[in-house]
């Protein structure tokens, strides 16, 4: 037979110790029966408190059975404490003047013990351990999201006033060329006379020249058009033939983007040139 069920048949039973009855109380639902016979429950009261509630009524020195407890918290000094034999009692840190850490777990340890005038008879001690529920495992945290995948920027046409910029963004425009024609005559001769252009831009120039001449001579044409490109950043020489007149001429020269994508003029010069 268990120590328990031993326990639990002397608790069925009425017994006389030291001519008193004495009942023996049933233990409480929940509690842990010591070694000792005591059943003990405790419970956290706040960070630095306990309460033990003792119940049962074991045997401390053959059928004596205890009228007292020795109880204590961790290894503090005891206490030695009431107990009737019928009785459950409530052991709190408050009452033994003590103190304990709930957050570690601590130990009450009792010991039942029978009164007599000269010398008292004690049983066992036993430990209640208390140790504290685990803490609740942090939420797992959430994977972190991968960062987006980095997109080249985009190489801008040339002549961009930036030559890249980062994907989703539109290049600025290209400005508009409007200085990249130079012209001048050369050194006239007897029989021909040059014109020199010049062409400082990516595109290809087509040019319309006209020159007015300044005489009542009627050999002298009033009005002189040409039209003709000059190569992207390159030269053009126009040329022409005749005799000197000495016939003063205001020329103007016009020039435009030959693919027609630049409306505006590439270049215009206005000269004059006596021939």
């Amino acid at each position: 037979m268990t120590t328990r069920a031993r326990v639990l048949k002397r608790m069925a039973v009425s017994a006389t110790i030291a001519g008193l009855p004495t009942i023996w109380a049933m233990p409480i639902a929940g509690a842990d029966l010591l070694p000792n016979g005591y059943d003990v429950t405790c419970t956290p009261v706040g960070a630095n408190g306990a309460s033990c509630h003792v119940s049962g009524c074991p045997r401390v020195q053959g059928d004596e059975a205890g009228d007292v407890v020795h109880a204590r918290f961790n290894d503090q000094p005891q206490h030695e404490i009431g107990k009737p034999c019928n009785d459950a009692i409530n052991v709190g840190t408050g009452l033994v003047n003590q103190t304990v850490d709930t957050a570690s777990g601590f130990t009450f340890s009792i010991q039942g013990c029978r009164k007599h005038d000269l010398s008292d008879d004690c049983g066992a001690w036993s430990i209640y351990t208390y140790t504290p529920p685990a803490a609740p495992k942090a939420p797992a945290q959430p994977a972190p999201v991968p960062a987006p995948e980095a997109k080249p920027d985009i190489q801008c046409p040339s002549g961009s006033p930036t030559p890249t910029v980062a994907a989703g963004q539109t290049c600025a425009p290209i400005p508009d060329v409007t200085n990249a024609i130079q012209a001048s005559f050369g050194d006239p001769t007897l029989s021909t006379l040059d014109f020199n252009v010049t062409n400082t831009s990516d595109l290809t120039a087509t040019c319309n020249y006209t020159a007015k001449a300044n005489s009542l001579n009627p050999l002298v044409p009033k009005t002189t058009t040409r039209q003709f490109n000059v190569p992207a950043n390159g030269n053009h020489t126009e040329t022409f033939s005749g005799a000197p007149t000495f016939t003063t001429y205001s020329v103007v020269l016009s020039c435009r983007d030959a693919s027609g994508k630049q409306k505006a003029e590439l270049g215009h010069v206005s000269t004059s040139v006596t021939w």
